[in-house]
């Protein structure tokens, strides 16, 4: 017994010593394995700085023009994903390619780009919101005149991070905003400009005074924002964290922030009701915001919207992925898919046209990944045809006024498509770069167009005979936001000023009377159940005004063109405001 306690004793310490052993040995390969990792996220560190990865993507990987490169935005990425979007680059996303990069280089690189980061370092509190608040002058400075906002261009020169203030050929004023993104917005009556940053930063341009008057941090990163119907609020899309900011839209300060499951995709709000639509990059859902209440309502889709646009009188979203080539249709009404139909190529609503001709209501899309402009029918939905522009492009821009759609197609060309026959000609604008991206002028008289080069210029078209009347130096412009071409509360009226084209002008004036009344004075008179009824039936609203005889002709107009109709209508006090000058 004596022996088998000494023999057990025995084992038992040298049971605790192998024990130690393995614990040591663990341990020891815990640390060497923490090394080799801390090594690599040490190298994969440099090469992203070697690299000018912090150029787009922020020096702590928290965005900047490009995303943050952090698991909560590409850990859904194998590796072999990363690898491959590094090397190759990422269409339709702007992201060059890494050729260089391979073995344990790249290796290292993915290491660190899969490092965590502290949540600390990842939200962005409502106290944070307040602290950042910057008022930088009182907006009712003693002096400042109204100013016709109609016809100025807002321009984003990214290279630089200015923002332009620019009438005709003229620039009347620049101011730093950098990293912008997502489409800055106009006030409803078009006194103040809203600038997003892809840094979460908002900003609030009086044109009245000409100076920034608030900016704020909404969050870390944001991908857009829109305005709530009548402008009461300022919607920040917020990809880090993940939520709806509500900024009021006089002063910038947070009235409520709306947590997401999932990283929204763009939002847009709706101006003919109190909601604002949005989607989710990854996840199969529209999302529908009560702008009145700040509720919120979810609707399954068939795929992510990851790119989508209203339709100008706010009855249904348009998307689709960028991995499916496919449109999709979701009516707000009906909280459903009602039409889709297959697509050549990744089509890109976002960057959609729209107009009217001969009693249909048409938009246009580029493709992200094919040659083509493809040509839809809107409400009795249809596909038209494909258009072969010779590359592929971004951005479809019309007015009532030119019969082209101006497209660009990665050359140094602008396309120009006939609306109504589909024909193609090339506009050359003396640039060996490339040409992107038309913006109109109030008046619809001007074109402006981004040239990309070795030197980058802003081009000045005359939209009629299509000459260059300027070319101006620049450093990558980004974007251009005219207040009647670029707000979606003024799409309705412009398909709606075609529709006037159409039917009306032989005896009607926006603003002076003709045969008949001015639009505005009917405007000025009648609400919009009155202007409903005597579009659908003359003869019987002419008797229930106590008219004996009506001299207006019934026109059999569709739902659609009527509510055009009453936009443009509604509008018509604007219109000599809107087309004066350049």
């Amino acid at each position: 017994m004596k022996l088998f306690k000494i023999i057990s004793s025995t084992s038992f310490v040298f049971l605790i010593i192998f024990f130690y052993s393995v614990v040591s040995i663990d341990a020891q390969n815990a640390i060497k394995t923490k090394s080799i990792i801390n090594g690599r996220e040490v190298l994969g560190r440099k090469i992203y700085i070697q690299n000018g990865c912090f150029v787009c993507h922020g020096e702590h990987r928290l965005g900047r023009s490009a995303p943050p490169l952090i698991p909560q935005f590409i850990g859904r990425f194998r590796y072999g994903k990363l690898k491959s979007v590094i090397t190759k680059g990422l269409f339709p996303i702007p992201m060059p390619a890494f050729k260089q990069l391979s073995g344990k280089n790249l290796s290292a690189l993915i290491s660190y780009l899969r490092k965590r980061k502290p949540s600390s370092q990842l939200g962005w509190t409502e106290k944070n919101i307040k602290t950042s608040l910057i008022k930088y002058a009182n907006e009712n400075i003693r002096g400042i005149k109204p100013v016709n906002v109609k016809n100025l261009i807002a321009v984003v020169e990214g290279g630089t991070g200015k923002v332009w203030i620019i009438k005709g050929t003229k620039i009347l004023n620049k101011f730093n905003f950098g990293n912008i993104h997502g489409g800055l917005k106009y006030s409803p009556a078009g006194r103040y400009l809203y600038l997003p940053s892809n840094t979460g930063y908002v900003g609030k341009y009086d044109f009245y005074s000409g100076r920034l008057v608030y900016k704020v941090r909404a969050c870390r990163y944001l991908r857009n924002i829109s305005l709530s119907e009548g402008g009461k609020y300022v919607l920040a899309a917020c990809r880090l964290p993940k939520e709806i900011v509500v900024l009021n839209s006089k002063n910038l300060k947070p009235e409520r922030i709306i947590p997401l499951k999932h990283g929204i995709s763009v939002i847009y709000g709706l101006f003919r009701n109190n909601k604002a639509v949005f989607s989710f990059m990854h996840k199969p859902y529209i999302g529908i915001l009560n702008t009145d209440t700040l509720s919120l309502s979810y609707y399954k889709i068939p795929v992510p919207f990851q790119d989508f646009f209203v339709d100008p009188l706010d009855e249904y979203a348009v998307g689709g992925s960028f991995n499916k080539g496919e449109l999709y249709v979701f009516s707000l009404k009906d909280k459903k898919i009602v039409w889709r139909h297959g697509s050549n190529g990744i089509p890109h609503p976002a960057g959609a046209g729209f107009w009217f001709h001969n009693g249909r209501f048409y938009f246009a899309l580029t493709s992200l990944n094919a040659p083509y402009v493809s040509v839809w029918r809107m409400y009795s939905w249809k596909f038209i045809k494909n258009v072969y522009t010779g590359g592929s492009g971004f951005f479809v821009k019309t007015n009532p006024y030119t019969k082209y759609l101006w497209v660009d197609d990665s050359s140094d060309k602008e396309v120009l498509i006939n609306k109504y026959n589909f024909h193609t000609k090339k506009l050359a604008i003396k640039h060996s770069g490339l040409v992107i991206h038309t913006q109109f002028s109030g008046s619809e008289k001007l074109a402006y167009i981004s040239l990309y080069g070795t030197t980058g210029e802003l081009a000045v078209v005359n939209a009629n005979s299509l000459k260059v009347i300027k070319t101006i130096p620049a450093d990558d412009v980004i974007g251009k936001y005219n207040y009647v071409n670029y707000q979606r509360m003024n799409d309705a009226a412009l398909l709606g000023e075609e529709v006037y084209f159409t039917y009306c002008w032989g005896c009607h004036n926006p603003t002076l009377r003709s045969i008949g009344p001015s639009f505005s004075y009917i405007a000025s008179h009648l609400n919009d159940f009155g202007i409903k009824e005597q579009l659908a039936d003359p003869q019987a609203f002419s008797k229930k005004l106590g008219y004996k005889y009506n001299t207006m002709p019934k026109f059999n107009l569709s739902r659609n063109e009527i509510k055009a109709l009453i936009a443009f209508i509604k509008d018509s006090g604007n219109r000599n405001f809107w087309r004066n000058g350049n």
